[in-house]
This record gives C-alpha cells, sequence and structure tokens, in this order.
C-alpha cells in the first residue's frame, strides 16, 4: 500500500515539476527545498515521502496538496489567457472606434463590456485565492531567533558561534554536533486545564542550534558538553466530544497511548478544534559520552497566537495556566539518557541522523488521575553539520 502511495507521489511530482532527476536531488528545475515549502511540510518530512517510509496519512495529505498546486497551476494560466484576451479585445475597440470617429454610442458599449470581463475575472481570481487559501504550518513562516548569528554565508562580517576549523579537533567529539537540527518527529499530550478531558499539546516543530560549549569543564570533559538553543513551535487542541482518555486513547495497565491516538491527526478529525498556536524557546545542555547523551532544557519563555476565543470561552481552557503550570511541569519531565549511536563521530550523517531520548510526562497535582506518567519521545533530526570533514577524536567503548 504504502509503496504504492510513494509512486502515486512521485508520479503527482513529475506531473507538476518535471522529471525526477535523482543525481541532483531536484524534480525538473526544482529542488526538494522548494518542493517541500511549497508543500508546506519540512524537509526530513519530505525526505521520508521520496524514500517510502513516511505515514499514510502523509502521503494521502501531500498528494492533496500536490493537485491542489497542479489546479492552481491551471486555473491561473486561464486567467493570464482572459487577460491577454481582454488586452486583444481593447486594442480592437480602440482601432474600431478610431473608424467610427469615437460615435458615444461605442464608448457605452466599450464600457459595458469592460466592466463584464472585469467582473468575470474577479470573479474567478476570488474563486482561486478562496480556494488556495490554505494557511501554510508557522514552521515555514517563521525563523529561528538566533538565525541572523548562526546562519550568515562563510564569507558575510561576522563571527560564527560555531567553532573556527583550528580548534574542531581539540573539542571532538561535540564538534561534530554542530549545526542545525530540527524536531524528528510530532508527539501529542495530553493536559490538564479543563477540569474536564479533551485538551490535547502536539509539538509541531523545532529549529535548534547546537554548538560545544568552550568554557564549561566542569560537567564534563573539554569536548562533551554541547548548547542548544531550540525554538518550538506546537499546538494547543481541544476534543469537542470530550472523550474520556482512557480506554480509547491510553491503555492504563500498560500505560501506553493506544494506536489509534498515536496515528491521530487532529487536524483530520472534525471533533478537534485548534485552539492556539504556542511559540517556545529553551537552552539545552547535551552531554556527550561514549556510552550515552544526556539533555537537560531549561525553558526561556513561551507565548500563546492565532487564540481561538471562542473555543477557549465554550470549554472554559485556562491558557495561561497550561502556559506556566502545565508545560513549565512538561520541560521537567523524566527523560532517559539515550544510548550513544554515534561514539564515532564520523557516522553522524545529515538528514539521517537522530539523537531522540525517551520521556516519562507527569503533572505534580492531579496527573490526569494516572499515577505514573504518559509516556513520549522527543528527537531531533541532523539538518545539516557546520563541520563535517574527518574527525580524529577516538570511541573508547568496548561493545
Amino acid at each position: 500500500m504504502l509503496d504504492n502511495l510513494q509512486e502515486q507521489f512521485i508520479e503527482k511530482l513529475s506531473e507538476k515539476y518535471g522529471h525526477w532527476e535523482r543525481s541532483t536531488s531536484r524534480f525538473g528545475s526544482t529542488n526538494f527545498g522548494e518542493i517541500s515549502a511549497d508543500l508546506c511540510i519540512s524537509a526530513s518530512q519530505f525526505s521520508k515521502l521520496i524514500s517510502g517510509t513516511a505515514t499514510e496519512g502523509m502521503y494521502t495529505r501531500s498528494l492533496r496538496n500536490v493537485d491542489r498546486l497542479i489546479r492552481e497551476e491551471s486555473l491561473a494560466l486561464a486567467l493570464d489567457q482572459a487577460l491577454i484576451d481582454h488586452q486583444n479585445t481593447e486594442i480592437g475597440q480602440t482601432k474600431f472606434r478610431a473608424r467610427l470617429r469615437l460615435h458615444p454610442v461605442f464608448w457605452y458599449l466599450g464600457i459595458f463590456f469592460f466592466l463584464a470581463v472585469l467582473s468575470i475575472i474577479l470573479f474567478r481570481w476570488g474563486a482561486v485565492k478562496a480556494l488556495f487559501s490554505f494557511p501554510k504550518p508557522e514552521v515555514e513562516n517563521r525563523q529561528h531567533p538566533l538565525a541572523i548569528f548562526f546562519d550568515q554565508a562563510f564569507d558575510a562580517p561576522f563571527d560564527s558561534p560555531y567553532l573556527k576549523v583550528s580548534e574542531i579537533q581539540d573539542y571532538c567529539p561535540c564538534s561534530a554536533y554542530e549545526g542545525r537540527w530540527s524536531l524528528a518527529q510530532e508527539y501529542k499530550l495530553p493536559l490538564p486545564g479543563t477540569g474536564k478531558p479533551g485538551v490535547y499539546y502536539q509539538a509541531k516543530s523545532g529549529d535548534v542550534r547546537l554548538k560545544c560549549a568552550k568554557s564549561d569543564t566542569l560537567t564534563a570533559p573539554k569536548g562533551r558538553v554541547l548548547n542548544g538553543y531550540e525554538y518550538l513551535i506546537n499546538e494547543i487542541w481541544v476534543d469537542t466530544e470530550q472523550t474520556p482518555l482512557s480506554p480509547r486513547f491510553f491503555n492504563k495497565a500498560e500505560k501506553t497511548f493506544t494506536a489509534e491516538f498515536e496515528e491521530m491527526d487532529f487536524s483530520e478529525e472534525p471533533q478537534f478544534k485548534k485552539v492556539a498556536t504556542i511559540h517556545s524557546f529553551f537552552v539545552d545542555k547535551f552531554i556527550i559520552n561514549d556510552d550515552y547523551i544526556v539533555r537537560i532544557g531549561e525553558p526561556c519563555g513561551r507565548y500563546a497566537e492565532d487564540i481561538n476565543e471562542g473555543l477557549v470561552a465554550e470549554y472554559e481552557i485556562d491558557l495561561k495556566y497550561i502556559l506556566e503550570d502545565v508545560l513549565g511541569d512538561l520541560v521537567k519531565t523524566n527523560c532517559a539518557p539515550m544510548p550513544n549511536l554515534y561514539c564515532d563521530p564520523n557516522t553522524l550523517q545529515a538528514g539521517a541522523s537522530v539523537i531522540s531520548f525517551d520521556c516519562l510526562y507527569t503533572i505534580q497535582s492531579e496527573n490526569l488521575g494516572l499515577g505514573g506518567g504518559y509516556p513520549y519521545t522527543k528527537g531531533f533530526l541532523l539538518e545539516q553539520q557546520a563541520y563535517s570533514d574527518n574527525l580524529l577524536c577516538v570511541c573508547d567503548r568496548v561493545d
């Protein structure tokens, strides 16, 4: 089934952009980054769609978006042709009026015809805008707050936070981790805030910059500590049917979310409505040992926007309480160290390597009636390394 969806996806992209040039990662003259922006998805999601590792829901949504782009292009061409036809008509009318010495009746006929054509164009253009005015995810429109400090061109007049080439080997292995990372996968969690079931948190995207800590040698030896600057975009959703969490969405005996909940896309379920978008910033510390990697996160503030005040009032959702207390608890969750899969830092690869932490989210006072916690996984996908040449430090782990 997924193989068939992958083939359909590649065929649709070829129809829209041109033949798939595998050697240059392009469809026609359009690169993968431009296509993922058109489809309102992240580069990592696009890679999954191309490689065949995406979910059925991801393929369905992306195929629908490609179809929309194709229809939009077709309608835009029709609109351009209508404008050309209209201009040719006006030129012909001008010559005709000149031949007839601009008799007033022809002025009236010309004005009537122009208004009629203009009405048709405006109507069609309004229909096009209405059809394709679906909002892009915030991740496509928002830049990391520190991007201007990290991401300028190599020859720009700025001082990069990353290590200088002369320092790379001295700060191995953390020098291999320096660069841009993203949230590896979305995750969902239930939230208190109404005294009733049905409020959920969904982590949508993360834009992260990691750099070696040059002065922190008390925590771990030189080259073993990373500082992270994490910009997150998340959402708050409400289940309008206020379905009890267990047993439909959570198995209390096994303390795991059900397959239905894991696979659910809130945006495609009529009973779920988006309440707000949450923007958060964290400062992270990663400690790299040969056997494991530890992450410690500290929040630096969050705020809500795009708030649906009607839903807030109807379901008595206390957003301030959620922002200050509930999500404040979330960052204090118990996350286990991850086994270090990259003891040899030269095995890190952009677009493929993930550092992932299994966490248990508990809410101090009520915990939604569960004795224990809610499991989730927070992973970071390496998007671009600041330095990707050979590193000389040796992995001392004995497997």
